[in-house]
């Protein structure tokens, strides 16, 4: 990964990098801290081991940048295997500095400063899910718009039931999952009852490792990492706010005395974290966790007796 890196800061920037650092990855891709001889001097490269998903993150930091009350990094060069010759996609963007909210003990630091930060990180996810597509729901410049949620996301669902499937045949998931995802499918007009009419700017990955604090850990700073972000149930971006230690800062109980939840939203959410989770393992060919995935099953099982 570290030759497409130079190759292409040398294509975009004209010099070569002085040091390049690995910081981690996820299931599609994997970034670096990039040095360089010029302005700007620190820059973060993302490679991604699946063609169009610099593109698309691109263009969803973009959107999100101008609805978000925090700072969000400024885009500065995307290249693409297909017209680059490059072996990865490839996007650079700004360095933003920050200490990870997600990467520490909550408990360290005072009541008063969690409840700052719960409010800042709450505050700049209702600031994007109060932009509403008049179009309706759908991903981002799509031909077709959905005026109904469920219109949307129910084939998106059975799809996901047809992954699960796979995956069962191929061992990566027990009957018992299996059987779950197919039940809840038939559940799916009782879980989605109510109806979802405003389409909303969602993050999609919503948690406190995307978010950046100051470097005193006093206030949030800044977002990062959207994925799959569209217009769609505002809800669908709930689950990850109790993700990594997003239950110590309170934000989903915050979320809610602000933005009230629907009353069918816990099911919604256990059918969301399910799905969303089993589909990221097949998309990204990644070996499933299958303790983690059994709980979430379990989880959703108890809202299938009506």
């Amino acid at each position: 990964m570290e030759n497409t890196i130079i190759q292409a800061v040398k294509n975009y920037f004209h010099v070569q990098p002085e040091k390049i650092e690995a910081l981690g990855g996820g299931f599609y891709g994997r970034a670096f801290l990039v040095t360089l001889p010029c302005d700007p001097s620190t820059i973060i490269a993302k490679l991604y081991l699946f063609p169009n998903f610099a593109a698309r993150e691109a263009e969803q930091i973009q959107l999100l940048s101008k609805h978000s009350l925090l700072k969000m990094p400024e885009i500065y060069d995307v290249q693409e295997q297909n017209t680059s010759g490059l072996a990865y996609d490839i996007v650079f963007m700004e360095y933003l500095k920050g200490v990870n909210a997600g990467d520490f003990d909550v408990t360290k630091i005072s009541e008063n400063t969690r409840e700052i930060i719960c409010d800042e990180i709450v505050d700049n996810l209702i600031s994007i899910h109060n932009t509403v597509n008049p179009e309706g729901f759908g991903s981002l410049n799509a031909l077709q718009y959905y005026q109904s949620w469920q219109d949307y996301y129910y084939p998106i669902a059975c799809k996901i039931v047809e992954k699960a499937n796979e995956l069962y045949h191929k061992k990566q998931i027990s009957s018992n999952v299996l059987s779950i995802f197919e039940e809840s499918i038939k559940y799916f007009d009782q879980i989605f009852y109510l109806p979802i009419t405003k389409a909303r700017l969602i993050h999609g990955d919503y948690n406190t490792w995307n978010i950046l604090l100051a470097e005193d850990k006093t206030h949030a700073v800044a977002v990062i990492d959207p994925f799959d972000c569209c217009w769609a149930d505002n809800e669908y971006d709930l689950y990850q706010l109790d993700n990594a230690n997003g239950k110590g800062y309170g934000l989903l109980k915050k979320y809610s005395q602000k933005c009230p939840l629907s009353p069918n939203f816990k099911q919604k959410r256990c059918f969301y974290e399910l799905y969303t989770e089993v589909n990221h393992y097949y998309n990204s060919h990644v070996e499933v966790n299958q303790e983690a995935v059994e709980q979430l099953a379990i989880k959703l099982k108890e809202f299938l007796i009506y």
